[in-house]
């Protein structure tokens, strides 16, 4: 799939009001059509970045305007905004279909407190990924990031890359996260920090002061392995396949990576050839017999 990060550039913007940002990021996405992507993050509350929120009124707006972005571009659009659900306002990731389509959405979990001052409301803890046609997606939005272990939930649930609609960069904690859970990051942020991260932790692409997007290719399908039992099924592996297929091996966090390069085989075909574990399953067979141990009598 094709994944595009989007910067509020706030560094190099002062908006005076929501229509402003409303306008920057409708030119961000004449740019971005001629790419053709499947899918574009947004930061959190974008249409607000720089400006006081005061006006309810505009919420529906913002809806709209996501809407209209999404169906014009052909693309999965995904990005943050107030909603407000019986008389409570929400910090919400909104995900849009190719047709404009509100299919899914995020309630932030861990409000600020000064967004709780404000009346925002938390989300409730276990959230369930959005089925898209990449397969199923999560979220979470800035102060989030500091409770990694509530996005477990969409994980298990089949969550292979995670939304981060923010105000804040986040830094390293990102990266953490991406390779503790071997998921994909894209991030959308207020300042020049979105950008693109894979399953290991690693920044594929970065926003700068020359480029307020970026754009990448990933496989959701990518495998991470532990070197723990599976490793010395490498060579073997490169040799029934050769370039069908792509290894990638991180000697200090003892993993590597599998990537399928020909479509006409899946991760599942190799994994089941080679009777493969993948590190997720590795770490969940390593605590059952950690907690059979631990509670022998």
């Amino acid at each position: 799939m094709r994944v595009v990060a989007v910067s509020m550039a706030y560094e190099y913007r002062k908006p005076e009001k929501l229509e402003d940002n409303l306008n920057y990021i409708e030119n961000i996405f004449k740019d971005i059509k001629n790419i053709k992507p499947d899918f574009v993050v947004l930061p959190e509350n974008f249409a607000y970045t720089g400006i006081k929120f005061r006006d309810i009124g505009k919420f529906q707006k913002i809806k709209n305007f996501l809407k209209n972005i999404s169906k014009k571009t052909n693309c999965w659009v995904a990005g943050s905004s107030y909603d407000v659900i019986d008389k409570k306002i929400f910090n919400r990731c909104f995900f849009l279909n190719r047709k404009g389509d509100i299919v899914g959405k995020y309630d932030k979990v861990h409000p600020t407190e000064g967004e709780l001052e404000r009346g925002i409301y938390p989300g409730d803890k276990n959230q369930l990924p959005v089925e898209t046609e990449f397969g199923e997606i999560g979220a979470f939005i800035c102060f989030d990031a500091n409770w990694h272990y509530d996005l477990k939930y969409q994980i298990d649930n089949g969550a292979k890359l995670l939304v981060f609609s923010s105000a804040y960069p986040a830094g390293k904690i990102l990266n953490s996260i991406s390779l503790l859970y071997q998921v994909f990051i894209v991030a959308g942020i207020w300042t020049l920090h979105s950008g693109i991260i894979d399953n290991t932790g690693r920044w594929l692409k970065k926003t700068d002061r020359f480029s307020y997007w970026v754009w990448e290719d990933i496989n959701l399908e990518r495998t991470v392995f532990h070197w723990d039992f599976e490793g010395v099924k490498v060579k073997e592996i490169v040799k029934r396949y050769k370039d069908r297929v792509k290894i990638e091996t991180f000697g200090d966090e003892a993993l590597f990576t599998i990537e399928v390069l020909d479509k006409s085989i899946s991760i599942k075909d190799i994994i089941k050839e080679f009777n493969l574990v993948t590190y997720r399953d590795y770490k969940k067979r390593a605590e059952e017999k950690q907690d059979e141990k631990r509670f022998d009598i």
